[in-house]
């Protein structure tokens, strides 16, 4: 079939309402798609399931979608995968997410938020129609150019749906791959029987781990999949494996939760996963399910006709190195990108299976080993009574390789998730709902650049206080009418001017320290309304170089044009959206030199980025950076979004357009994961008089709901 006019005339059906079906739905909208319905066996569309994990390359296409922050609302950040032996002697442990240098974290979520985040995302685009439940497959009949499903509800009423492409997303138990492999049967079992719970109780670790306990026949896998407001607590996952064949007779006979918590006890009480308490954790657990763990082997072919696969009814695999959602997620993504990007239907699947088919085929084959978990079966066999120093089982590369050739199979390796080309494509028809999200019409830049002048205002005031904590003679320039009245209309829904001036007066110093030590290169990272080039009368030498949106340097200069004389320094400025990847070689083409000591400047930018964009341009700020480089960094605290008192300033931001999104547990700890030497302190530790070289703000300027970190950095 060849696509007449429009993407959106194009009719598909979609079956499985699940993560692949949901998320394959999503992607296909982004991609143009608009006559996209998803049908679903079960009478209601109720999520189930307990925890997973999504790797970054999933949680990348997410992000595009459009969906990350509101699945951050009840999913915690992966920190780390920590491996043991039932002893809980550490036999392997790596960064995941942005602290191994991924643009994008590792999510650990329960299946029912995920799905729910999705199907409502489905209905927001497509409408409460496109998701129809009651409705079994039960018959696909197809030919080139036409599918014809039979579905078949709950009393037994059948009905034929006819459509012009057809995406099986129905799971391991596919009805639409047995419509293609008949005698394919049942899904096979490796004979390990699998307990799975969820149970409130005290962070372990990181407070953010996965952790992974085993010997060579037995797993045992905890980690965090949500957090409440009680400090401290968690909502952990857990999973406990062990083979059939070593399933005690009350195994087989327990039915209920008493007797299957009583089994996992039976094989893993006397085992010691850091931090846990599992007996108590077992007590605390309301349901335990019980699974036999089985797969699908790999398929010659997913395609047929009108008709595809995705996620596990393609490529069903083990619960090894959290692929099983990433994969579908990705599928779907691929899968539409394909479909968006040809002119036929049928060179759209043939291109998608070409490309997903023997990568997932070699993953399955991978999960068989149980993927990266395989170094808890060598350490047992190694030393089956335990180590004192896991030197003396695994070289570091021996371990390294066996992580990085995983990630490699998977394509999830940090190097191809950070570069590869976007999936996102451009929509051939123009959606015209997108408009309405803009409030008051303004664009996400333009809102940026007009809080932007909000902050000269701020720092205009404090400047006219007898008690003036900061000195900025010129910020009064920058006080004009228009940003006068945004600045007054922020302040009175609770916005606050605290650090504003601290982050000012922390960089003047920093900076003036810096030109003193013989630095003479500054950078400027989104320069907005920033004076420092006028006012700090640094060295003659020194080039200050300033970059921002298009238009918001060449306003500034207007403004500050009766004082032009005083700028003794020699400013370059630079039009340029720091989300994009050209800002380096502009900065490179007007003389920055890269072998020189620099003095970074990243100050009010943080809360209108995202997590992902700022670690791409910490990223690229540390390449570019030699031995004696400083970064001077603030971003918001996240407690700053969870204080009550901040709600009104937030939803005020937001309904102009520019809304704060940013904000960092340990801002320090992140640069310092960054390849930086780190010092960073809150506003309340500042005005406690923690750091040395500046003077304490006054009370005034720290009140207790103005969350906020700033920091100063060197290459380290």
């Amino acid at each position: 079939m060849t696509y007449e006019g429009e993407l959106s005339t194009v009719d598909i059906m979609i079956v499985g309402a699940g993560v692949a079906g949901l998320a394959t739905a999503v992607s296909l909208h982004a991609a143009g798609f608009n006559r996209v319905t998803v049908f679903e066996a079960e009478p209601q569309l109720r999520p189930h399931g307990l925890g997973l994990n999504i790797l970054p390359n999933a949680v990348r296409e997410l992000a595009e979608l459009g969906l990350l922050d509101e699945l951050q609302q009840h999913a915690v950040r992966t920190r780390e995968l920590a491996m043991y032996n039932p002893r809980g002697d550490l036999v392997w442990r790596e960064d995941r997410g942005t602290l191994a240098g991924y643009r994008w974290p590792q999510l650990s979520i329960s299946r029912a938020r995920l799905v729910t985040v999705l199907a409502d995302e489905v209905r927001r685009r497509l409408g409460d129609s496109a998701v129809v439940t009651d409705a079994r497959l039960v018959g696909l009949h197809s030919e080139p150019g036409r599918a014809y499903a039979t579905v078949m509800d709950r009393d037994g009423s059948t009905r034929v749906v006819e459509t012009e492409l057809l995406i099986g997303a129905d799971g391991v138990h596919s009805a639409v791959r047995a419509a293609f492999y008949p005698a394919e049967g049942p899904p096979p079992s490796n004979g390990v029987t699998m307990f799975r719970g969820t149970a409130w109780g005290p962070e372990f670790l990181t407070g953010s781990t996965m952790a992974v306990l085993g010997d060579d026949r037995r797993r045992l896998v905890l980690y965090p999949i949500d957090r409440d407001d009680t400090p401290g607590r968690c909502l952990i996952n857990w999973v406990a494996a062990w083979p059939d064949s070593e399933a005690d007779p009350l195994q087989r006979d327990a039915t209920g939760v008493a007797e299957r918590r009583a089994a996992v006890l039976r094989q893993f009480g006397s085992w010691a996963p850091p931090g846990v308490d599992l007996p108590r954790l077992l007590d605390d657990t309301a349901d335990v399910q019980q699974y036999s763990m089985i797969d699908r082997d790999p398929v010659p072919q997913w395609s047929f006709n009108n008709v595809t696969l995705v996620g596990d009814a393609a490529h069903a695999m083990y619960p090894a190195g959290s692929n099983g959602a990433t994969q579908a997620i990705v599928d779907a993504r691929v899968l539409s990108w394909h479909l968006a990007t040809h002119t036929e239907v049928g060179s759209g699947l043939r291109a998608y299976e070409d490309e997903r088919r023997p990568q997932m085929t070699e993953l399955q084959h991978a999960n068989r080993s149980m993927g990266p978990e395989k170094v808890i079966t060598l350490a047992h066999q190694r030393a089956p009574h335990g180590f004192d120093d896991v030197s003396e089982v695994f070289s570091e590369d021996e371990l390294t390789e066996i992580s990085r050739g995983y990630a490699r199979t998977g394509q999830f390796d940090q190097d191809w998730v950070n570069s590869r080309p976007s999936l996102t494509v451009a929509r051939r028809q123009r959606d015209t709902r997108d408009d309405s999200s803009r409030a008051g019409g303004a664009t996400d830049t333009e809102a940026v650049k007009e809080t932007s002048f909000i902050t000269a205002v701020i720092r205009a005031m404090e400047h006219d206080r007898a008690d003036a904590y900061l000195v900025d003679r010129y910020a009064a320039l920058l006080s004009t009418p228009r940003s006068r009245r945004m600045a007054d209309a922020a302040l009175a829904v609770g916005g606050t001017i605290g650090s504003v001036i601290v982050r000012a007066r922390f960089g003047d110093i920093a900076l003036r320290e810096a030109a003193a030590g013989g630095i003479n290169q500054v950078v400027c990272l989104g320069a907005g309304s920033d004076t420092r080039a006028w006012r700090l009368d640094l060295p003659a030498r020194t080039q200050f170089f300033e970059i921002d949106l298009p238009g918001q340097l060449e306003a500034k200069e207007r403004l500050l044009e009766p004082v032009r004389d005083r700028l003794a320094c020699r400013r370059v400025s630079l039009g340029e959206d720091l989300r994009r990847e050209t800002w380096p070689q502009r900065l490179l083409a007007a003389g920055y030199e890269p072998d020189s000591p620099t003095v970074w400047i990243i100050e009010g930018l943080l809360p209108y980025l995202q997590i992902e964009d700022f670690t791409r341009l910490i990223g690229t700020v540390r390449k570019m950076s030699t031995r004696g480089s400083v970064l001077l960094v603030d971003a918001p605290h996240t407690d700053f979004y969870t204080d009550p008192v901040n709600e009104t300033f937030l939803t005020f931001m937001k309904s102009r357009g520019s809304a704060f999104q940013l904000g960092f547990d340990d801002l320090g700890d992140f640069l310092r994961h960054q390849g930086w030497t780190a010092e960073a302190y809150t506003l309340r530790q500042l005005h406690a008089g923690e750091c040395p070289w500046l003077p304490s703000p006054p009370e005034r300027l720290c009140p207790p709901h103005d969350h906020h970190w700033v920091a100063r950095a060197h290459v380290s």
